[in-house]
């Protein structure tokens, strides 16, 4: 898998090299904030691409709240989307 050169190739390129991974460890890493929003104009075009699972936490106020971590449910569909949109 060569290095992305987009938005789009990057959202794959998390799902495919990552196993659980949150929001912000994507943006921790890369900076890269649209993530979500890549990722559901992806799976609009192409079917469902990741599995969400929600984590509930706790704050340190005690107030509760969610986020996701996302998993890609066929890394192989992944990777020749990937492939097909590095082509273009």
């Amino acid at each position: 898998m060569k290095a992305p050169t987009n938005q789009h190739e990057l959202t794959l390129w998390y799902l495919f090299n990552k196993d659980a991974f949150s929001l912000r460890e994507v943006i921790n890493d890369s900076m890269f904030f649209k993530f979500q929003t890549r990722l559901s104009e992806l799976e609009k075009e192409h079917g469902l691409l990741a599995k969400r699972m929600k984590v509930k936490f706790t704050n340190r106020f005690q107030h509760s709240g969610v986020y996701y971590l996302y998993e890609a449910i066929d890394k192989q569909k992944v990777l020749s989307i990937y492939n097909l949109i590095t082509r273009l």
